[in-house]
């Protein structure tokens, strides 16, 4: 019965352990699949970005090249393409940062799951060791106290069913 009622509660525990793990595993999957998703978008970013940068420089060689007169338009629009370097190059930083602000987010999950393995192995040692080993060692303890007392009281019936017969022997 002990035996039987252990193995349900490690196959509840294992039940629960695997569950755990499989959920991990779909997180981790789908913080992949994010990352991905978040290194897709700054490509995509990038590309749409740099053919307006080559068509700012394009637009500014044929300013100088027709109107070498008009420099004030022409410092204006070096000075657009400068900000608009910088904010390519800040786009940049801010999607590597990102990405790899999820890699740190995927390395913390990881840890996260590692620690509540961990924690999940302890709750159970200290399970077995506080509730499972003590109601085992009682269970054997009040088993050992039945038997003792069947013992005993079959000693003391015995001699009464022993007169019992004596005195029918003596009537017949």
């Amino acid at each position: 019965m002990d035996s039987t009622l252990l193995t349900v509660f490690v196959g509840i525990t294992a039940l629960a352990f695997v569950f755990q793990c499989i959920t991990v595993v779909f997180l981790a999957q789908s913080l992949r699949q994010l990352a991905a998703r978040l290194e897709e978008l700054r490509l995509g970013i990038a590309k749409t970005v740099e053919p307006l940068k080559d068509r700012l420089e394009t637009l500014v060689g044929n300013v100088n090249v027709t109107a070498e007169k008009l420099r004030t338009l022409q410092d204006n629009l070096t000075a657009t393409s400068e900000v608009i370097h910088r904010r390519v190059v800040s786009v940049d930083r801010f999607m590597s940062e990102t990405t790899e602000s999820a890699r740190l987010q995927v390395i913390r999950i990881q840890d996260a799951v590692d620690l509540a393995c961990r924690r999940t192995e302890q709750a159970v040692n200290m399970l077995y060791r506080g509730v499972i080993m003590p109601v085992s060692e009682a269970s054997a303890i009040i088993n050992g106290l039945r038997v003792g007392l069947a013992i005993l009281t079959r000693r003391a019936k015995g001699p009464a069913v022993r007169a019992g017969q004596q005195d029918e022997e003596l009537f017949i």
